[in-house]
């Protein structure tokens, strides 16, 4: 089943478009077919020409949260270790790669860049998440059915599933903020026959929001719970967000704004503008926020190995650059 999503509102259009980009992940290296990166390497964020897709990675248990990249195309094997499968058996429109995300401890998509707003992207069901409410799996029920997922008792649904996907959208500076929910999976029809488990890739459109969206964070709901929380297997796949480069905002400093060296152990030195420096990591936590006057010199010694975002705000404008540690 497939649908497009646009949220009804009014549409506002800070400045003129200059430019689109689609993030198809094709051009991330994977090792070979039916492989995956989940992040191992710490980072803490694939980066897409300055569009970043955070992650997390546990070494002590082998697993991720946030975004992992994904090749795989196995639909008929159920269970956690088929968990980098998309249902579709591939990405959007044929394509090999795709994101998977995997709701955890958080991770979200950032443009980290006031000009360039995030337009829509694609989503469908992983292979894990879809098997699991189709067949139930021993901890997940099957939806539609008046068991739990021990197949034996009766749970409060009466077969009233579903499986919601809340994104949230917020601008630069995260004063504005509006949302869509979207079904991953709906089992409430009168009649049944319209019951469905999304097998197909949906377009989610913000071009209904009033403002630029910079950054898309995630949250799931679900009908099948326990006291620990959802049941069913919190992932998603993700394909072909596209992001357009709006005109009529200054993000630009003076020609001799400078930072370095990148990558950075001990020193980070910014020159160039007066004004304020704020650094972020990958997931948006403010880590340093200080008054800027031509140079500073700061110590990121301390800060574990990742991905972090340098905003300079001063009378010319706001320019965001990554840096990673």
């Amino acid at each position: 089943m497939k649908k497009i999503y646009t949220m009804v509102a009014a549409f506002v259009v800070a400045g003129t478009i200059n430019a689109q980009t689609t993030i198809d992940f094709e051009d991330h290296p994977l090792v070979g077919a039916e492989t995956h990166d989940n992040g191992n390497d710490g980072i803490g964020a694939f980066d897409f020409g300055g569009t970043t897709f955070d992650y997390s990675y546990n070494a002590a248990g082998n697993y991720f949260s946030g975004f992992a990249m994904s090749n795989h195309t196995d639909v008929t094997t159920a269970g956690f270790m088929n968990q980098y499968s998309s249902y579709t058996a591939g990405g959007a429109g044929g394509s090999s790669n795709f994101g998977i995300f995997y709701d955890f401890s958080g991770g979200g998509i950032n443009t980290n860049d006031a000009a360039v707003r995030i337009d829509s992207f694609e989503i469908t069901n992983t292979t894990y998440a879809y098997l699991s409410m189709r067949d139930g799996d021993g901890y997940g029920k099957e939806f539609g059915s008046i068991y739990a997922g021990d197949g034996v008792t009766v749970d409060a649904t009466n077969g009233d599933d579903y499986f919601k996907l809340l994104i949230y959208g917020n601008n630069f500076d995260d004063s504005e903020t509006d949302s869509i929910e979207f079904y991953l999976a709906d089992y409430r029809f009168a009649d049944s026959t319209m019951d469905y488990i999304v097998d197909e890739w949906n377009t989610i459109d913000f071009s209904g929001f009033s403002f630029d969206v910079s950054s898309v964070r995630f949250s799931f709901v679900s009908s099948d719970t326990n006291s620990f929380g959802i049941k069913t297997p919190a992932y998603f796949a993700i394909d072909n967000l596209s992001t357009q480069t709006v005109g009529g905002i200054n993000t630009h400093l003076a020609s001799n704004y400078e930072m370095y060296p990148n990558p950075v152990v001990d020193v980070l030195t910014i020159k160039g503008g007066i004004g304020e420096i704020e650094i972020t990591n990958a997931y948006g936590q403010v880590i340093l926020n200080k008054v800027h006057e031509s140079t500073s010199k700061i110590n990121v010694s301390e800060l574990p190995a990742g991905v972090y975002f340098v905003t300079l705000v001063d009378d010319s404008g706001v320019r965001t650059q990554q840096f990673i540690k």
